[in-house]
């Protein structure tokens, strides 16, 4: 065994959500002699099965050139993808990557694997974004006779999240800034990786379905608004 890993990449890949869509993690693990690289991040919308898949995906296209890996996951909806059972853009993305390495798929039979499968597990766990609130009661109605968490006009606002702001076509996240550095990072990883970048548009909070987009970290902050001296306010009510 021990040859066997030797000049192999290691990369254990954990994903954690539900069955049906919803906020979820994701956390990946690279192993290389006595180097080591750790990826994490979440989604807003998504499940327990997209958020492995997406680990094993960031993990592989992290790597700069073709190498032999050995792949540790208890998720058998990233083992089937690697199968080619199940198709669509996410599991497109991960074929392709993963064409241009040797991979080994590996069952988390060994004890280290297992503890560092169930250690990844808990960091996906708080790399879910905690999303919009949930709708009040049907009885919480605003002057317009609607639940207010679906009111355009009294929606309340997140705190750090202006009125308008940005989004990629297909992105996940709600930018305050159309130059924010996770924002702009995104598109400069996209074409690094010589894919069409998304387009970046103008969108207003208000017209946002709850829970179909996640504020950023970086620039949806009371400190960024006040950094940037914008928004009077961080809140508004009916």
């Amino acid at each position: 065994m021990a040859g066997d890993e030797t000049g192999a990449v290691r990369i254990y890949a954990a994903g954690k959500g539900s069955d049906s869509p919803g906020p979820g993690g994701w956390s990946a693990l690279l192993k290389y002699g006595e180097h080591q690289k750790s990826l994490t991040g979440g989604a807003a919308d998504t499940t327990a099965g997209r958020m492995a898949v997406t680990a094993a995906l960031e993990a592989l296209e992290s790597l700069k050139r073709p190498v032999r890996v050995h792949l540790y996951s208890d998720s058998e909806y990233l083992r089937t993808a690697l199968d080619g059972q199940v198709s669509d853009d996410l599991l497109s993305r991960l074929r392709t990557c993963a064409a241009r390495h040797e991979i080994t798929w590996r069952t988390a039979e060994d004890p280290d694997a297992r503890a560092l499968l169930a250690e990844l597990a808990d960091r996906a766990t708080e790399a879910r974004p905690a999303g919009r609130p949930i709708a009040p009661p049907e009885d919480d109605e605003c002057r317009h006779g609607m639940t207010k968490a679906y009111c355009a006009d009294c929606r309340q606002l997140d705190a750090g999240v202006l009125p308008t702001g940005y989004r990629t076509a297909g992105g996940s996240a709600y930018h305050n800034d159309a130059d924010c550095y996770w924002l702009r990072r995104g598109q400069q990883r996209q074409e690094r990786m010589g894919r069409d970048t998304h387009e970046i548009v103008r969108i207003a909070w208000a017209s946002v379905i709850p829970g179909e987009l996640a504020p950023c970290e970086h620039c949806c902050t009371p400190e960024w608004l006040q950094r940037h001296r914008r928004g009077g306010g961080f809140s508004r009510s009916a």
